[in-house]
């Protein structure tokens, strides 16, 4: 993304994807003070259901970064890691859930819903606004829900849904404010998952117009 291609908060985010990396996503940007929505076509962390009882495949205190884990224990202060190994069951269960329920993610999780369609759409702006520099389009995202399919607006588009995507696009990519994470295989689950939450860190230093906004860094005290 050019340098000069940022949204400063509170703009508005969308995230596609429930699983491990979109939850943190939007964790990420809600730090950062973002409106950020979180949309799952399923349920939270469809993707790994089917394989709820084998054992996690990477050390239970890196299944969830530094800010996950405070998210967490602001809301349950006894809340530690395990340093025992754990299935991908309570993996869900203990973490990825309890995460969109905490204040952060709160009322901005919709789910089940899904993303069908994301189209650009140029911003009309008042006849008075005295704006020379590129405006970029917002994204509309067409949503299928239980009952009805609404549309919905963001500045900038986070996918967090693997490889593949069943959704139409009404545009060619690359284009600002639209990135995909979580696309890079790997045998080694930990390498992938923290390969994922670097590239959540890129984004959205881009997003702000910095080299660097590593917020897993430990604190300095």
């Amino acid at each position: 993304m050019p340098s000069d291609m940022t949204l400063d908060p509170p703009g508005s985010i969308a995230v596609v994807g429930a699983g491990p990396l979109g939850i943190e996503a939007a964790l990420y940007g809600r730090y950062l003070g973002y409106d950020v929505t979180l949309i799952e076509a399923v349920q939270i962390a469809n993707s790994l259901h089917d394989r709820r009882a084998e054992t996690l495949p990477l050390p239970p205190d890196r299944c969830c970064s530094p800010l996950a884990s405070a998210a967490l224990q602001s809301q349950h202060p006894d809340f530690a890691a395990s340093t025992k190994p754990i299935t991908i069951s309570q993996w869900i269960d203990d973490i990825l859930v309890p995460l969109t329920k905490t204040d952060l993610l709160r009322g901005r999780v919709i789910c089940p819903c899904r993303v069908v369609e994301i189209q650009t759409v140029e911003i009309e702006l008042d006849e008075q606004d005295d704006i020379e520099e590129e405006i970029p389009p917002d994204f509309r995202l067409t949503v299928c829900g239980v009952d009805d399919t609404e549309s919905m607006d963001a500045e900038s588009v986070i996918l967090a849904v693997g490889d593949q995507a069943d959704i139409a696009f009404g545009f060619e990519s690359p284009v600002p404010y639209c990135f995909r994470i979580g696309q890079r295989s790997s045998a080694d689950a930990e390498a992938a998952f923290w390969t994922g939450l670097r590239e959540i860190v890129s984004l959205y230093a881009s997003l702000v117009g910095r080299e660097d906004l590593d917020l897993y860094r430990p604190r300095r005290y």
